[in-house]
């Protein structure tokens, strides 16, 4: 434990003493989608305050424009302890190519008495990670954003090293006559931007041949200040020209500056509210592929009674417009049983079962955690644009998914619809606050003239029954059954022309759904059992 613990203060106090910045989160090559390495969870020894487990390094695929969040993968550092440090990969940092799929991780540790760095490349979003490089010291890496396969590093002369094979080999690009103080980062080969200068005055140096020669633009103290809780940082745009920095000021705001035109010019995009040392939850800024997104990532430690110890939320700010709109901010609790408990409907069908009702069934997830309800979703396209449908206080409006129904059940029955096209998607909600992505999505079409000839017409008397009910029917049928609340099938029997008698004493009390089955389909009733 005392080896693990030291491992993790070397971690933390080491100082970078190269030009790039030790980011916890990139882009990537694909738009809407960030990489990040985080604390996940860590629980305690009931009785001990020391570790059970610590899962620290964990690797996670932000998509949707940070929407939905999968931890790739992760390390138990206390499972792992009695493992040579260079040996398994511990993310320090993270960096992307433009090649879809391919991140890199920079590990850094104590070996043999000094300072070690490698390199490991992940070709599957970050879920299997293969060894590179290893060197000593401290170095860093940065990729471009143009170039597949092209990452870069310096050594400590400040001679440029480029890898064109996914960092399996290294060879001297360019020299840097230049000294960084902070981040640099690189739009395609040869064109990087970089931060020089300190404290108040910092310049932004922008090169598109390889650093043979230089713009240099000095930066306003109100834009980029050295203080506090980190140095700056210098991040590409969407757009050739654009570029953003970031920084903290004496007033304890986390401020973020955009140029449009390669650092003549900048303005505030992100002011962030008053932080202090002990906050946990200080702002990160990343920016994005598309043009005028960008992101404020915060992450806060929550902690944990059952089990006793603690687990990281993560919230995605998401901006469009150069910081003018938040779209939306969404958070993620990552707590134990993360990335096991929210599974999606994926096997979502519709039947039309008359002329006016659809019946939706589905099957609960395999999932860690129970499923606390189902949200139904429901989208219109109308024949008659100007009408307005109310079903259970859930109001439809055409051409948009609106929420149509709750329940507890893996069955749905949409009633009384008027002629149209209708398409449905279902969402899981699990304990602990844990909400899956979407199902499946189903459409139903509803046509004059088809509902009764597909799918006749039966009653169902006594309804509500107590005993038994007989099925009758215009048209022959051939089938009974009786569904439950869960989408299981709890009567069923054959039945020869248009009536049946079915026993339904043994049945607890409540909704139940009746399909009779018709040559060439088959129509559902609602029965009441009391």
């Amino acid at each position: 434990m005392k080896q693990i613990l030291l491992i993790l203060s070397v971690l933390v106090l080491v100082n970078n003493v190269s030009f790039t910045q030790n980011r916890s989160i990139t882009y990537t090559a694909n738009i809407g989608e960030l990489n990040m390495h985080t604390h996940w969870h860590t629980i305690y020894y009931q009785l001990d305050p020391i570790f059970d487990s610590c899962h620290y390094h964990a690797v996670c695929r932000l998509t949707e424009n940070g929407k939905k969040l999968a931890i790739q993968y992760n390390i138990d550092i206390i499972a792992e302890q009695y493992h040579s440090p260079d040996s398994i990969m511990y993310p320090y940092a993270i960096l992307a190519d433009a090649t879809s799929g391919v991140i890199y991780a920079k590990t850094h540790y104590v070996k043999s008495g000094y300072s070690h760095s490698s390199l490991w490349v992940s070709f599957d979003y970050g879920k299997n990670w293969i060894h590179k490089r290893e060197i000593i010291g401290n170095y860093n890496y940065f990729g471009t954003c143009a170039v597949e396969g092209t990452i870069y590093t310096s050594d400590a002369n400040r001679n440029i090293l480029r890898s064109k094979d996914y960092g399996s080999s290294f060879e001297f690009d360019f020299f840097l006559p230049l000294p960084y103080s902070s981040g640099i980062t690189a739009y395609q080969e040869c064109e990087f931007y970089g931060l020089g200068g300190s404290l108040q005055q910092y310049e932004l140096h922008y090169t598109d041949d390889c650093a043979k020669s230089f713009i240099i633009n000095p930066i306003d103290a109100q834009f980029i200040f050295a203080y506090g809780f980190g140095s700056p940082d210098v991040y590409r745009g969407g757009l050739s020209g654009e570029v953003y920095v970031s920084s903290w000021f004496p007033d304890n705001r986390y401020r973020v500056s955009f140029s449009a035109d390669t650092g003549h010019t900048f303005r505030h995009v992100y002011v962030s509210d008053v932080f202090h040392a002990l906050d946990d939850s200080k702002p990160i800024f990343m920016s994005d592929r598309e043009p005028g997104v960008f992101y404020i990532i915060r992450r806060f430690m929550v902690q944990d009674t059952d089990p006793w110890g603690d687990h990281t939320k993560v919230c995605i700010e998401y901006y469009q417009d150069y910081g003018e709109t938040l779209v939306d901010t969404y958070c993620h609790d990552l707590h134990k049983n993360y990335g096991k408990s929210c599974e999606a409907v994926n096997d979502l069908v519709s039947e039309k079962i008359n002329e006016q009702s659809i019946l939706l069934t589905w099957s609960e997830p395999e999932s860690s955690l129970p499923v606390v309800e189902y949200w139904v979703y429901r989208k219109v396209e109308s024949r008659n644009k100007n009408y307005e449908l109310r079903i259970t206080n859930y109001e439809i409006i055409d051409g948009e998914y609106e929420l149509v129904g709750v329940t507890k059940g893996t069955t749905f029955l949409d009633e009384d619809l008027p002629l149209g096209e209708y398409e449905y998607y279902v969402v899981a909600h699990y304990e602990m606050g844990c909400v899956a992505d979407s199902s499946n999505h189903v459409k139903v079409e509803i046509e004059v003239g088809i509902d009764e000839y597909l799918q006749p017409n039966f009653t169902i008397i006594p309804n509500p029954a107590t005993n038994q009910v007989t099925i009758s029917s215009a048209t022959p049928f051939h089938s009974v059954e009786i569904i439950n609340f869960l989408g299981q099938t709890v009567v069923s029997q054959s039945a020869v022309g248009n009536i049946a008698t079915v026993n339904v004493s043994n049945l607890n009390n409540g909704v139940y759904f009746v399909r009779v089955g018709f040559e060439g389909g088959g129509s559902v009733r609602k029965l009441v059992k009391q």
